[in-house]
């Protein structure tokens, strides 16, 4: 009987040449709402800074207030390995989809806090949507570009966490002086809306290229 041979793995550099190849219009879309959702993921850690004191006036909640930053960032740190796993497990598509919807929702529910430690639980809840968003966007660029592109396109995508530094203090203190804290949070849902349409329309699954 024959011996079917088995085909010899891959090599690395073999795996990083893999990526999908999309229509221009779509791979711009795409990318745009990538940058869309990970600003606003990043803008979160940093914009309520200047909210605080008036949430902490609204929601009587002095005690607290240390929580609002911590639980968000925690829960987006330590959920982060997880998502990028899923991710390589079932798709970037849709498990980037999970963590939207999550982030979208725990974002409304931020806006809608009246208590203090409400605020904190959805917070965290904010913060694991977050956690989804940044690690996949980073990996859904080096599935959609070459490799002399994805070094570039990574590192600029990176420096939105600076750009958020820089405007998320004075975007904070805008939307609280002018149309208050709440939509600090709230400003969140359309942006993730407008990502969701795009990325249901032009998107492709996605997996990891190691399987």
């Amino acid at each position: 009987m024959a011996v079917r041979a088995t085909p010899p793995a891959p090599s690395l550099a073999e795996l990083a040449d893999r990526y999908v190849t999309l229509p221009p219009r779509a791979l711009h879309g795409v990318l745009a709402s990538l940058a869309l959702v990970m600003l606003a993921a990043s803008l979160d850690a940093t914009a309520v800074g200047t909210a605080l004191p008036r949430i902490v006036t609204d929601l009587h909640g002095n005690d607290l207030y240390a929580w609002v930053f911590t639980i968000y960032l925690l829960t987006m740190t330590v959920s982060m390995p997880v998502w990028g796993s899923l991710s390589d497990r079932f798709g970037r598509r849709p498990v980037l989809f999970v963590g939207l919807v999550i982030f979208l929702v725990g974002s409304a529910l931020c806006g809608l806090s009246a208590e203090m430690w409400q605020l904190i639980v959805v917070r965290g809840i904010q913060g694991l949507g977050a956690g989804a968003i940044v690690p996949i966007s980073l990996a859904t660029i080096g599935d959609l570009y070459p490799p002399a592109d994805r070094a570039r396109l990574q590192a600029a995508f990176s420096s939105l966490f600076v750009l958020a530094f820089l405007i998320g203090p004075t975007l904070g203190g805008v939307l609280t002086d002018t149309i208050g804290w709440r939509w600090v949070f709230y400003v969140n849902v359309p942006v993730c809306l407008a990502a969701l349409a795009v990325m249901w329309r032009y998107m492709p699954p996605l997996r990891s290229a190691v399987e």
